[in-house]
């Protein structure tokens, strides 16, 4: 029950217990909830004190309010590392998820211009984008910059439903040792909207990836599009990390 004479303020408090009650599957996922009116009279506070409550456990992405039905209880997303070493493919295939992957545009060599964060830009690099999807529902667009040199030939391999990690180790016998990434919020252009099934500029998280190999820095750079609604992308940090 809830303790007035605690220092932890009442909707804190209840955020607690619904969140307890959450964990341990009393309210189970796609069940509702109590009402803000019945959670009021069952624990004797008033119902602002209970809309903070639920505004707590709204932000946390634990429940969601359906209008004119009540409120209920979010499945999960599945938490995908999406941003390890070992590759996209097998970020998914890690956690037994399904996967598709489409080409959008082949691979081929192009000269990069006006991208100054791109670090083959005025210079010719391979260049693929591909889109993969979940259960056909689209989850991830990526588009990959190759060094020319380094991966000679990859643009004569086919990479449809292929692991491009895997292509990399098993045909040039190269693992990255690390990576640069950078996180983002941007909007869609109405063309990206479009492949991952979304409204034209909404907002998306957004990772610039450079990768390094022995000898070779930044030989891969890519631009991911994660679509977070579906799934919850993590990155695993280790021992040393801050």
């Amino acid at each position: 029950m809830l303790n007035p004479k605690s220092p932890i303020p009442l909707y804190h408090q209840l955020a607690d217990i619904l969140l307890e009650r959450i964990r341990s599957g009393v309210y189970s996922p796609g069940q509702i909830i109590p009402s803000e009116t019945g959670l009021a009279k069952l624990y004797s506070i008033g119902r602002p004190t209970v809309r903070q409550a639920m505004d707590t456990l709204v932000k946390k992405g634990l429940i969601q309010r359906k209008r004119g039905a009540g409120t209920f209880v979010k499945h999960l997303s599945p938490q995908v590392d999406l941003f390890s070493l070992a590759g996209t493919s097998q970020a998914f295939l890690t956690k037994g998820i399904p996967i598709e992957t489409r080409i959008i545009e082949p691979i081929a060599q192009k000269k990069v211009t006006r991208d100054p964060e791109n670090p083959f830009n005025n210079q010719n690099a391979f260049f693929l984008s591909r889109l993969t999807l979940s259960k056909k529902i689209p989850v991830l667009l990526e588009e990959i910059y190759m060094n020319s040199e380094l991966f000679r030939g990859i643009d004569k391999i086919d990479l449809e439903n292929r692991s491009l990690a895997r292509i990399v180790a098993d045909h040039y016998h190269l693992t990255p040792e690390n990576a640069n990434q950078q996180f983002k919020i941007q909007n869609l252009d109405s063309q990206k909207a479009s492949w991952l099934q979304l409204a034209p500029m909404d907002p998306i998280l957004t990772v610039r990836r450079k990768l390094n190999f022995s000898h070779a820095p930044n030989a891969v750079f890519s631009i991911l599009y994660c679509r977070t609604d579906e799934f919850t992308f993590s990155q695993t940090i280790q021992s040393g990390g801050l």
